[in-house]
């Protein structure tokens, strides 16, 4: 008689997968390190659930046992770097953001979108050097900044008023309007003009302009944003930059659907 094979491992549930993960956001650079008790109280997990949890990620790399407790693991470099060297937005629009940052003398930012997080996954500097307060691998707020409102605009509506009743009674929430429809008017403006404008939202003296990119079924998958001192900023035509950015968020978004640009532009 054959031995039989055993069957594969159940995958798991989205909603475990979702809590387990939610124990890496615990670490941030003021808490470096997070303990069990600490994930019981932030997270309202039994204690049976976060010894599973810790456990889990430390056996796949993910978390490291140290002295001061659990601490991120090498497997999130590793797949940091695998990012850099494979992400699809990122490695077909490389030569575009360079592009962009040696024309204008401003930073790019390359952002996107997963769940109701926007995260930028590069920055390209221009002639000004210093790191933005929301660089690369820094999850931006998510009504703040060019950069988060040009996507929330280009959301479905239904899945723009999920999120603006999960968030729109927090205290730090802007005023983009007074309810639902005002705010809602407010991104179908910027869904129109195809671009989105904010100063001094993020950094202090820094204004950002940004447009969206989708990716090949039209959904709204990111933006690009041009980012520099209100200063260098002002010396440009700003019609002219808006065409600017609005062009190279409707190439990557060709690139990233694989059109052919004559096909793009009929």
């Amino acid at each position: 008689m054959r031995d039989s094979v055993p069957p594969p491992p159940s995958p798991l549930p989205m909603n475990s997968l979702r809590r387990m993960l939610a124990v890496l956001k615990l670490i941030q650079p003021d808490r470096p390190t997070v303990d069990i008790a600490q994930i019981c109280l932030q997270l309202g997990y039994a204690p049976a659930t976060a010894y599973r949890y810790v456990r889990e990620l430390a056996d796949v790399g993910l978390l490291v046992r140290l002295p001061g407790g659990y601490a991120l693991g090498p497997r999130i470099i590793e797949l940091d770097l695998l990012i850099r060297e494979t992400d699809p937005l990122l490695h077909r629009s490389q030569d575009l953001v360079r592009q962009l940052a040696a024309q204008t003398g401003l930073n790019v930012l390359l952002s996107e979108l997963y769940e109701d997080t926007v995260i930028s996954i590069h920055q390209e500097f221009g002639l000004d050097a210093k790191v933005l307060n929301f660089g690369r691998g820094r999850p931006m707020p998510l009504f703040r900044s060019a950069t988060s409102r040009v996507i929330l605009a280009h959301l479905t509506p239904r899945r723009l008023r999920r999120v603006y009743d999960q968030y729109a009674q927090a205290p730090d929430f802007p005023a983009l309007g007074a309810d639902w429809k005002a705010f809602s008017r407010s991104m179908l403006a910027i869904r129109k003009q195809g671009w989105c404008l904010s100063r001094g939202e993020l950094d202090p003296g820094k204004t950002g302009l940004a447009a969206p990119i989708f990716d090949d079924k039209q959904r709204v998958l990111g933006s690009i944003t041009l980012v520099g001192s209100s200063a260098r900023y002002a010396a440009f035509d700003e019609p002219g930059l808006q065409a600017l950015v609005r062009q190279a968020g409707q190439e990557i978004t060709r690139r990233m659907a694989q059109v052919p640009a004559a096909a793009a532009s009929g």
